[in-house]
């Protein structure tokens, strides 16, 4: 009888174990796929090219939605503008927690370590720290500087982990950088440094981690910080094509700065309200040159291979385009046509794929990077953000 009993009890441990790897099976493929609208998750996965059933849903305002990984692949964070955190269960697909960072948050971000979540806010206005593990509010830290000898609070933006297990993230109404220790449990403001500009309102970190740049309304010029020498401030980079006028005086804004492609020897850089890209020499952060496009360019997304340049567009007329810049060349070498309302993009790891979000189509598609061919395409209410895994082995994402 114990014999049985000990091997009834062993059986069932292998089944849970084998349902357990089953279910954790193709955990790299995965692609986690906003539904705006419907304030929910999809599942895609890229290599089996189909849909997992599940969908994870009561997300809350995904606009500007914004999804980090835990190192080890075991949960994912979805920050919303309605200022709700959901971790989510990597294996069950499935929501794991919740917590409300505030009132309406716009960026997230996981510390090197593993151990903290910063979320940016709007409103209140600060940066949320929550213990990765537990969910638990560790710190609000409140944005706020001096003006004309009054104490004000700023909306902040363009949070991103840097190295040294810090965040580093931008004041909107308070034009500074913050650069936070996120390795003591106080979380100190290590450096705060102003922009020379008013009105910061998004910020990008360089793949490698060294700079850390931010784009001002209204300006054709970016502040790019040094991460290696923050003491040393700022420097001002112009974006303007010598050569050619702006349409009007200068851009409105650039688009979000995540936007940007660092690829090579180059930072590709789109321009809202201009039919080009703004190409920097990475090395003296000097404008190069202008790339003619078909349309106002959205995003600009870097192949891994670094040889190629993916770019999507705004406008009636052109949103359902990609054309593709070659990074050596410095020319558009293809344009195809793929779905209307292209709203993000993002290659697989290796570069053999791209996935792209068309939200105007409703559609899901995996785009073969060799051959440009539509090579699977899912139906899918309002997707705009792709997410993939991968995510959790970038510096700033």
């Amino acid at each position: 009888m114990r014999r049985a009993a000990a091997l009834a009890c062993a059986s069932l441990a292998l089944l849970l174990l084998c349902a357990a790897a089953a279910q954790a099976q193709g955990l790299g493929s995965r692609v986690f796929v906003v539904q705006r609208a419907s304030g929910s998750l999809a599942v895609y996965d890229y290599l089996e090219r189909k849909l997992l059933p599940k969908r994870i849903t009561d997300l809350g305002d995904l606009r500007h939605a914004t999804m980090i990984f835990s190192p080890d692949l075991r949960y994912g964070y979805l920050a919303t503008r309605s200022g709700q955190l959901s971790r989510i269960d990597l294996e069950r697909l499935e929501r794991a927690g919740v917590v409300m960072s505030s009132e309406n948050s716009i960026d997230n971000a996981i510390s090197q370590d593993g151990r903290v979540i910063a979320t940016a806010e709007y409103v209140p206005g600060g940066v949320t720290f929550v213990d990765a593990r537990s969910l638990e509010l560790l710190k609000r830290q409140p944005a706020r500087f001096s003006r004309d000898g009054q104490q004000l609070t700023s909306r902040v933006t363009g949070i991103v982990d840097a190295p040294g297990n810090r965040f580093v993230c931008v004041l909107i109404e308070g034009a500074e950088i913050w650069v936070i220790d996120a390795s003591r449990p106080d979380f100190p403001i290590e450096h705060r440094i102003p922009t020379p500009q008013d009105a910061p309102y998004d910020a990008m970190i360089t793949p490698d981690g060294r700079y850390y740049v931010v784009g001002h309304i209204g300006s054709e010029r970016v502040s790019v910080l040094d991460l290696a020498r923050p003491e040393a401030g700022v420097r001002e980079v112009s974006l303007r094509d010598p050569e050619r006028a702006f349409d009007r005086d200068v851009p409105v804004k650039l688009p979000h700065m995540a936007s940007w492609a660092v690829a090579g020897p180059w930072i590709f850089v789109p321009l809202v309200g201009e039919d080009r890209l703004a190409v920097l020499d990475r090395s003296s952060w000097r404008f190069a040159r202008s790339i003619p496009l078909r349309g106002h360019p959205v995003y600009a997304v870097r192949s891994p291979t670094e040889r190629e340049v993916w770019v999507s567009f705004s406008g009636e007329e052109d949103d359902a385009f990609v054309q593709i810049v070659d990074t050596e060349r410095l020319e558009v070498t293809h344009s195809f046509e793929v779905g209307k309302r292209i709203y993000h993009m993002d290659f697989t790891p290796r570069g053999s794929h791209v996935l792209i979000s068309a939200n105007g189509a409703d559609r899901l598609f995996l785009v073969n990077a060799s051959t440009h061919r539509i090579e699977d395409e899912q139906t899918l209410a309002s997707p705009s953000g792709i997410f993939g895994v991968w995510r959790a082995f970038r510096i700033g994402l």
